[in-house]
């Protein structure tokens, strides 16, 4: 399986082989290596093969297994969101630092989380600020009920409101929030055919573009955030390397906001932007 995945060009061979193989027979891939001479029956070597071929042809393997880690934590996934990325953990990291910070009567600190997908950064927010309230919203209703579910299976949907919703509107109504953070769709449109095949082919382009210039949702956000946040909140988001300065550029031109950065991510890439409610 490895020796196809590298003729192939497929990204982590063998990691990928490892979760195709246990997610067949059962167990964690630490068990593989375990247990080397269990044979696998008929049954399981059909599955395995037509498993192998579906990830020759792109299709992204935690679509298959219908898992992904992030954060040290499993979460259910499937194409109606984006597969979350290790660089996303910069965004728990960042948040969970500045509510650590913030010094109030009270001990709740409010979290938004817009675009939420799966719940993965809401929900890994929730178990780790146990004296947190998250609210989480997306624009799609598919997105928001794996998102319960992965709830659901963490123990914290009590902890989070879902919300459907574009952008930033579903909290307009609500009290304002010390962290607001996002992962949103952020890819210009130029760039959408240079993305790899497992990724433009399968993962929801309502979930990819950030329209002509990346900046669709990024631009509204920016502008808006500011009214939903408490003085001195935090704005963190996730943005395309390639776009990073024009966001920096669209955060320093708003009153609202100070501190504005642009945050690399842990393999050295320009990520993130972070910002301060004046």
């Amino acid at each position: 399986m490895r020796e196809r995945f590298e003729n192939h060009n497929i990204d982590s061979p063998r990691l990928i082989s490892e979760m195709l193989m246990s997610h067949v027979l059962g167990g964690q891939r630490i068990d593989l290596y375990a247990d080397v001479d269990r044979i696998a029956s008929k049954e399981e070597l059909v599955s395995l093969r037509s498993f192998v071929k579906r990830t020759l042809d792109n299709e992204p393997v935690q679509f298959i297994v219908g898992k992904v880690w992030f954060f040290g934590a499993e979460f259910n996934v499937n194409p109606s969101t984006l597969i979350p990325r290790t660089c996303t953990e910069t965004i728990i990291e960042q948040a969970v630092r500045h509510s650590k910070t913030v010094q109030r009567s009270e001990t709740t600190i409010r979290i938004a989380d817009i675009g939420t997908g799966g719940g993965c950064i809401a929900i890994t927010l929730a178990t780790t600020l146990p004296n947190s309230e998250i609210t989480a919203t997306d624009i799609s209703e598919d997105a928001l009920a794996l998102a319960l579910e992965n709830a659901t299976l963490h123990g914290v949907a009590d902890q989070i409101t879902f919300i459907q919703g574009d952008c930033i509107d579903p909290l307009k109504p609500l009290a304002p929030f010390d962290v607001i953070c996002s992962n949103p769709p952020y890819i210009p449109d130029h760039e959408l055919n240079t993305l790899d095949p497992n990724v433009r082919d399968w993962e929801p382009t309502i979930a990819l573009s950030g329209g002509q210039d990346g900046l669709k949702i990024i631009r509204p956000l920016i502008e808006t955030a500011p009214d939903c946040l408490v003085p001195g909140g935090m704005l963190i988001m996730e943005i395309a390397t390639s776009i990073n300065e024009e966001v920096l550029k669209l955060a320093q031109s708003s009153s609202s906001l100070k501190d504005e950065s642009i945050l690399k991510d842990q393999f050295g890439d320009d990520r993130f932007l972070k910002a301060t409610k004046t």
